[in-house]
């Protein structure tokens, strides 16, 4: 879920229609295991990747205290880590999306494409 929701917010970032965004189609393993009420809050949030990230964080922590992932400190660590690197790429990934390509750098690139394609026959004959 967490996978598709990043996508679906870099993919459509500037629409506010849901229905036309592809990531949504994706199937999600077990997604009928997650209730209503949670369901609800994900369609309302703002930052829906982010409070699915937080939910898988707290849930980690959660069965650290009870035993269920009894594994050792600079393993767990490391998960933690990796699941904030993959946040860290994803707010990369968000803003490379968001932020508009500059029209006068597009168009000198255009510009200079066609005087290289003019100028290369002349240059190798």
């Amino acid at each position: 879920m967490l996978h598709a929701l990043a996508l679906a917010e870099i993919e459509d970032c500037n629409s506010e229609e849901l229905e036309n965004v592809s990531a949504f189609s994706y199937e999600l393993i077990d997604a009928a295991s997650i209730d209503a009420g949670s369901l609800q809050s994900i369609k309302t949030s703002n930052s829906k990747v982010e409070l699915v990230f937080q939910w898988i964080q707290q849930l980690v922590v959660v069965n650290i205290s009870t035993g269920v992932l009894a594994i050792p400190a600079p393993i767990l660590s490391r998960s933690f880590q990796e699941l904030a690197n993959g946040m860290v790429e994803f707010h990369d990934a968000f803003k490379i999306s968001s932020i508009p390509f500059p029209f006068p750098y597009a168009q000198t690139c255009d510009c200079l494409l066609a005087l290289h394609w003019i100028g290369t026959p002349f240059v190798i004959c």
